[in-house]
């Protein structure tokens, strides 16, 4: 498996790379004006403590400053501040259909 760092701090296989180039491929002319945006939690506390949720959704590239904005691999996504801390040092790889976030 080919697995690319991130200058973010985040590692991504390229299987994940190319997940998210098929699906902005194939969704983009729907979303025009948009960008897809990578959105990944984990909670510390509380009786949720350990669990983490992500999500992929459109955002509008006019509400995007562009130190949000980053490539993985060939596909510009938008990344919030909590999303770089939360992936820090993590995998991102695509596998059987799903996402997969490994420490």
């Amino acid at each position: 498996m080919q697995l690319h760092r991130h200058p973010c701090g985040f590692f991504y296989s390229q299987p994940f790379a190319d997940f998210l180039s098929e699906k902005n491929l194939a969704e983009s002319p729907a979303h025009g004006g948009e960008l897809l945006a990578l959105e990944y939690v984990r909670c510390r506390e509380g009786p949720q403590a350990g669990n983490a949720w992500w999500q992929l959704t459109w955002v509008s590239l006019l509400s995007t400053p562009a130190h949000h904005r980053f490539f993985v691999g060939e596909t510009e996504i938008a990344l919030s501040r909590q999303t770089l801390t939360g992936l820090s040092g993590h995998l991102l790889h695509y596998s059987g259909g799903q996402v997969v976030v490994k420490r």
